[in-house]
């Protein structure tokens, strides 16, 4: 399966920008709906699943959240970038178990309200990141953005300290297991 083509406001009719761009929210907030806050998308076995109250702009909150850049929610502004890829988060989530193409491990991060354990689905070659919250019987959809500066570097580093536990947890868990054979 192909990643799905990134979507421009110039792909959207209308005379101006202004129009077009009324256009193409729209749609992107159509594929948003379809593919991942009603796609049952699913990661690990668990439901993946988005924060819809309080809407924005009669919009998924979530969907705001995903297609903005800014440190408070009330000033973020619309990414052209992270929109043109919303075809792409669906896409990432349910190939994150395909290592040739996404990448993803565990990190703890500290929060307002504690500890929390996020998972960084890394669409490497693409330069493109979805990030998990994991919950006790699902994971949120907590943001998507492009990797800009550094950031390759920082979540190259994450990933490569995290795969050893991965490894040694999933080989802990087959030595722990019973052997059948006699």
């Amino acid at each position: 399966m192909s990643l799905p083509r990134k979507l421009s406001v110039g792909d959207f009719p209308g005379a101006d920008f202004t129009e077009r761009w009324k256009v193409f929210l729209e749609a992107i907030y159509q594929v948003f709906l379809k593919a991942v806050a009603r796609g049952g998308l699913r990661f690990q076995g668990l439901p993946v699943k988005c924060r819809y109250q309080p809407p924005y702009k009669d919009k998924h909150y979530s969907f705001w959240h995903l297609m903005s850049e800014g440190k408070e929610e009330e000033e973020r502004t619309p990414d052209l970038e992270r929109c043109a890829r919303i075809p792409w988060i669906a896409w990432v989530i349910r190939n994150a178990d395909n290592p040739k193409v996404v990448r993803w491990w565990e990190n703890e991060r500290s929060t307002p309200r504690g500890l929390k354990t996020h998972v960084p689905l890394w669409l490497f070659e693409h330069d493109y990141v979805v990030i998990l919250e994991k919950r006790a019987d699902f994971y949120l959809l907590l943001t998507t953005y492009c990797l800009r500066g550094h950031q390759n570097e920082k979540l190259q580093k994450e990933w490569k300290a995290w795969t050893p536990k991965k490894t040694e947890t999933a080989g802990k868990a087959a030595s722990d297991t019973p052997s059948t054979h006699g």
